[in-house]
Order: C-alpha cells, then structure tokens, then sequence
C-alpha cells in the first residue's frame, strides 16, 4: 500500500468517530442520547479511550470549535465527504485545547459521554484534560 492508500485507509477508519464527535458542535444542545450514541460509537471503534479524546481535541475540536462560537451556526452537521476533506488524523498524545466556554462545554460533554462508556463497560473510562 502506498502512502496515499495509508492516508485514505486512515480517513476511513476515522470517518465515523468524526461524524460522531461532530454532533458536540452543533448548534443546539445535546442530550443524554446523543452522549449514549458517542459512547457506543467509541466502543465500535475499536479505539483506546485515550486516543478517541485524542481524536476529539486534535483532529475534531480544531476544525469544528468554530461553530460553537457562531451566532449563525451549523444545525444540520456536516456531509461524511466534508468532513473526510477537512479534518486531518493526528497522532500523539491529544492536546488541551484553548480556554474559554467552547472548551468547558465540550469538556461537559465529554464528562456525559465518560459516564456512558462507564455504564457500557462497567468500569471507569476517562476522556481527560479536555476542560
């Protein structure tokens, strides 16, 4: 497989926890279903708790935070081929994110989304660091 293929088999295999994770940055407010559906999305995919908040501060956080922070912004998510053109794997630890009220509120809903992976799998998953 070439370097491309790798790349493309990365985005494949991300797809669905950035479409999950998109629903954080929606201009409404998430519920205990939208928390239950992210934790489960995390455990279908097969990551690590460590690197599924990686994906959510690296990758997720830097590109769709904006719309938190706008007056006019997105209801309806994102198309999977925009997001599969816009956002970007990383690898590595995953970095704190700015400071601010963006950042408390997916903070909150990480803390939503932790108690549901707990609830699935009977022990204490953490997603840190992200408030």
């Amino acid at each position: 497989m070439d370097a491309r293929g790798g790349a493309d088999e990365v985005v494949r295999q991300r797809l669905p926890l950035w479409d999950a994770f998109a629903a954080l940055f929606l201009d409404h407010e998430p519920g205990e279903a939208t928390f239950r559906d992210l934790a489960r999305a995390v455990r279908a995919s097969g990551v690590a708790i460590e690197q599924a908040e990686a994906i959510l501060r690296n990758e997720v956080f830097p590109v769709l935070g904006w719309n938190l922070r706008s007056v006019a912004g997105e209801w309806a998510g994102w198309p999977r081929d925009w997001l599969a053109a816009n956002l970007r794997p990383c690898s590595g630890p995953s970095h704190r994110p700015g400071g601010g009220a963006v950042a408390r509120e997916i903070g909150r809903c990480r803390d939503r989304v932790c108690a549901h992976l707990h609830a699935l799998d009977g022990r204490g998953a953490t997603m840190q660091g992200l408030d």
